[in-house]
Order: C-alpha cells, then structure tokens, then sequence
C-alpha cells in the first residue's frame, strides 16, 4: 500500500511539473525575434489551437511598416505564423493588430528568414518605386523642354493682352490672369501646362468677347446717327475723336471721371478705335459713342464730326 501510494505521489509531481513547464514563457533563445518590422512584440499566452500548440505574440506600435510588409511577403510571413489578431468585439470596435502564432517548439530560424523576406520586400519595392519616380521624373524634364517654351509664349501673350487690351478683360478675368502669372514655375522654369492653359484660354475669350463687340458694331447701325455718318470728312473726324477718347483713358475706365470712355462705352470705343477705318454702320455707332464723350473734344474737331463746335 504505501509502495503504491509513492507511485501516485511521484505521478502527481511529474504531472505538476510538466504542466509548470507548459506554463512557463520561452526563454529569449526560443523566442522569435523581440524587435522587427517596426514593432515591439511581447508574448501573450500559450494556446492550443487545432494546428497544435502555439504561443501568441503581439506586436506594440505604429502597425505601417508591418502592414506594408505584410502586404508585400505574405506568404513567407504567414508560413512563420505572423498574421492579423481581430481584437473587435460585439461591444467595442477595436481594431487589427500585428500578431504571430508561434509554434511550439519554437522555430527561431524559420522567423527569422520570414522577417528577412520581408524586409527584402520592401527593400525591393523602395527601389522600385525609386525607379518609377527616376522615369517620371525625366518625362517631365523632357516634357517641359519639349513644350515649355510653348506655355511660356501662352503667359506673355496673356501679358500682351492684358497691357494692350486693357479694356477688355473684365474685373474677374484680371484677377485670373494675376493669379496665373503670380503661379511657381514648374519643371525647368517653365509654367505649369494647366497655367498655360488658363492663360491660352483667358486670351481666348477676350478675343471672343471683342470679336463680338466687332460683328455688332459692323451688324448694327444707330439709325439717329446713320445720315451725319454719310457727310464727307465725317467718318475720318469721328474716327480721330475715337482715338483721342482711348487716349485719354488712362484710369482704363476703373474709376468714374470725365476723363476717356466711361464703362458703358469703354468696349466699343477701344474697338473702334482698334479699326483702321470705319464703315457707315460703325460710323453711326461711333458717332454715337463719342457724342455722350463730345465734351472732352476740342471744339475744332467737334465741329467736323458734329457741324458745329457747341454740340
């Protein structure tokens, strides 16, 4: 009897230390490595799972270099255990975090290799993203030798345009323009394509708008003013007080005064002053024109355009 209850005790204390040993965390030496794929990992608990007997490891801090190298060498990372804990849950939203299934025992090496594949992945995918940028970056430079000088004649007709044009460019319009040519240069100095665009199409529609001032001046007569636009010497006198009035308006009709064409006449004074002569219908408008303007005339000329010098 007592032999037998000796054999229990000695059962019951192999039990006992077998279960210690179980329990008991890897010594560093089995450990994976503690340090990697920029995180921390700190050992959980051991678990029993239907692929054997494993030990969970998490991984402590910013998961971007893990979650990058995850992506890239999954299959070596996966084959050494490391995966993804699900740490949600019905009442708390929780996130993913870095995590490695180790198996017992433990297999250093195995890890080791897979962190090595992983960061080579990375390695690789750095210089490759090195190299992309390396080619797009000399398209650019090849692009803008090729069609910067193109953008940059696009920015200095817009100047042209707006110094000689003035006139033209409505309040909006201007600040675009000062907004285009106040843009960083891009790639060899050169303006930017979209810049260039907005410039080219800035010109565009002020060509647009004056061409159709143009059309309806030439379409449209002033019938009051039809006849005075027939006399001799007429069109060539009113053409003459056209240009005096451009002349004069130095303030580019931004302010009121009695100097050069108020805002309601500044389009078709500047366009008309803009032809190298008038025909009968844009004698009528300019007539027109500079009668609302006739005071700012020297009474000579207001007598060849109007009769008389007390118009």
């Amino acid at each position: 009897m007592l032999t037998l209850l000796l054999l229990l005790l000695g059962l019951a204390l192999v039990a006992a230390q077998a279960y210690a040993t179980a329990a008991r965390p890897l010594p560093v030496a089995e450990a994976i490595p503690l340090t990697a794929l920029g995180l921390t990992w700190r050992q959980q608990r051991s678990v029993k799972t239907k692929h054997g007997d494993r030990v969970l490891w998490l991984g402590l801090g910013d998961p971007a270099i893990y979650r990058r190298a995850y992506n890239l060498a999954r299959a070596p990372l996966r084959d050494a255990g490391y995966s993804w804990a699900d740490d949600r849950s019905d009442v708390r939203e929780g996130d993913w975090t870095p995590c490695c299934w180790e198996p017992v025992p433990s297999d250093e090496a195995a890890a080791e290799r897979a962190i090595a594949a992983a960061e080579a992945a990375i390695v690789a995918d750095d210089e490759g993203k090195a190299r992309v940028q390396a080619y797009l970056r000399q398209r650019e430079i090849e692009e803008a030798e090729a069609n910067g000088p193109g953008r940059q004649a696009a920015i200095e007709a817009m100047k042209v345009s707006l110094n000689k044009l003035h006139w033209a460019w409505p309040k909006a319009k201007r600040e675009l323009a000062v907004a285009v040519l106040q843009h960083p240069m891009g790639v060899g100095g050169y303006p930017h394509p979209d810049v260039a665009h907005m410039a080219r199409q800035l010109v565009r529609q002020v060509d647009k708008a004056i061409e159709k001032v143009r059309e309806r001046l030439a379409r449209d007569p002033v019938h009051d003013w039809l006849a005075r636009a027939q006399e001799p010497g007429v069109l060539q006198a009113v053409h003459v007080g056209v240009k005096l009035l451009c002349g004069y308006d130095e303030d580019r009709a931004s302010i009121r005064n009695d100097s050069g064409w108020g805002k309601s006449h500044t389009h078709v004074g500047h366009v008309l002053g803009s032809l190298k002569e008038l025909s009968i219908v844009e004698g009528s408008q300019a007539l027109a024109a500079v009668w609302r303007h006739r005071r700012q005339l020297p009474p000579a000329l207001r007598e060849q355009i109007f009769g008389t010098s007390e118009a």
